[in-house]
């Protein structure tokens, strides 16, 4: 009788059974042969108007053309041979402004001939000309089974149940759209672009933690607040949606919503102007299906609309955190460039030690002595009555009741402190590490006390 092999011990049949049960299963959550992508970018540009004065390329394949009214994907470039992946509104046949309302690689771009490949492991990667890995959305052997560009602009990796497994409307950039969140963590927030031209992270951020929705300004590490809804209830997500005000949809309000991360659960109310606890940004007499939210690089918040009742321009402005109706335009750090005394949103003089001069965009604050280097310097301080700085509201105008003399000492001390607004009312005193825009204010009793090299 011939020897037979021993038995397999229980729990290595257990094991074989299981991988040949899973093998099937692993073989259908793969991406079809036939719906993998492959784009070489190349080729002629894109004849639209288009944001920033860019030029584009369209991505398109025999499989995919990657186009859902009103959004497409492409390529597109403000310096020659430096790439960005992104997606696209605008609608086609019309002369208006294209925008661009998402980016991938928005630090990295990259050249002639760079691929964008959708592989049959569900991995999405876009590569340099010379193979190295730009970005990409770590899906690979996560069950993905599709790709979509979805009607509200949301780009998609799906399993073959139509589940999400990777979705753009995650991964923010400056723009949110209609449907699309912050979330509180690093990764959901809108940074600015750096200019028009250089679409790299700028110095202005949006961002959702536990004490509300706030607009920061990075000066070199260091977060300044300028705007938002800091003194809010606790929430976890902010959705930026558009809904008609009634039912005959002959009006669309632009609303922010902060809730849990529960659906169809309002539980904080930003600010009590309706029901639902929304925060009402503006109300639109036309249809505003099409809308976007934008950190802009000037640090200025402002929403987009799509209205086909002009021949031209047609993205109008259909609201701006600091305007003439929200936040006063002097408050937006940005309006007088380097710096600048502003009144009623008009800079209308550059501070300095002789007065208050002419304002142009050269104005710039004075020289200071150097944090390092041996010696401070000597330095003295120029007053201008009537001034207010950014950050007053949300410094409660600073530490005090303090003495000006001891205020001055402070800053004397600090040289990273460019001067400071003494409330003489309050006594009050905020030291400011960055002057930007000064607000005029009518309180002759709020003085700046701006330093500058002897």
């Amino acid at each position: 009788m011939a020897n037979r092999p021993p038995p397999l011990p229980l729990p290595h049949l257990c094991f074989l059974l299981f991988i040949i049960l899973l093998a099937p299963i692993a073989t259908k959550a793969q991406v079809p042969a036939n719906e993998t992508f492959h784009f070489i970018n190349e080729g002629e540009f894109g004849d639209r108007i288009i944001e920033y004065d860019a030029s584009y390329r369209v991505i398109r394949n025999d499989v995919y053309t990657f186009y859902t009214f009103p959004f497409r994907l492409c390529f597109y470039n403000t310096t020659p041979d430096s790439f960005i992946f992104a997606i696209r509104a605008g609608i086609p046949r019309d002369e208006s402004l294209m925008r661009w309302v998402w980016d991938a690689n928005r630090n990295d771009p990259v050249r002639e001939n760079a691929t964008l490949t959708f592989g049959r492991d569900g991995n999405f990667v876009l590569a340099d000309v010379d193979g190295r890995i730009v970005w990409q959305t770590n899906t690979k052997n996560r069950g993905v089974t599709g790709i979509k560009l979805l009607p509200n602009g949301n780009l998609v990796l799906h399993d073959k149940n139509g589940k999400f497994i990777w979705q753009s409307f995650d991964y923010p950039t400056d723009t949110l759209l209609v449907g699309q969140s912050i979330r509180i963590g690093d990764r959901n927030k809108l940074i600015s672009r750096k200019s028009e031209i250089d679409g790299s992270d700028g110095p202005y951020s949006l961002v959702l933690d536990r004490t509300g929705l706030t607009m920061f300004l990075n000066n070199s590490g260091q977060l300044l607040t300028y705007g938002g809804w800091p003194d809010t209830e606790h929430g976890n997500r902010v959705t930026f949606t558009v809904e008609p005000e009634n039912e005959n949809a002959t009006a669309y309000e632009l609303l922010l919503l902060v809730n849990q991360d529960t659906p169809k659960r309002r539980l904080l109310q930003v600010r009590p102007i309706r029901s639902g606890g929304a925060l009402n940004l503006n109300k639109l007499n036309y249809n505003a299906t099409y809308s976007f939210l934008r950190l802009g690089h000037d640090g200025n918040l402002r929403a987009f609309t799509y209205y086909d009742g002009t021949s031209y321009l047609k993205w109008e402005e259909s609201f701006a955190f600091f305007s003439n109706y929200f936040v006063r335009e002097c408050a937006l750090p940005s309006k007088c460039g380097a710096y600048g005394y502003c009144s009623s949103g008009m800079c209308v003089a550059c501070p300095s030690p002789k007065g208050l001069l002419g304002w142009s965009e050269s104005c710039a604050p004075p020289k200071t002595p150097p944090c390092s280097g041996g010696g401070k310097g000597k330095f003295g301080y120029y007053k201008i009555v009537g001034v207010e700085h950014f950050l007053n509201p949300y410094k409660e105008d600073g530490e005090g009741p303090i003495k000006v003399g001891d205020c001055r000492a402070k800053c004397d001390r600090d040289c990273k402190c460019l001067g400071f607004i003494y409330k003489e009312y309050s006594s009050k005193c905020l030291r400011v590490p960055l002057l930007r825009t000064l607000i005029k204010d009518i309180n002759s009793s709020s003085v700046g006390y701006i330093k500058y090299s002897l």
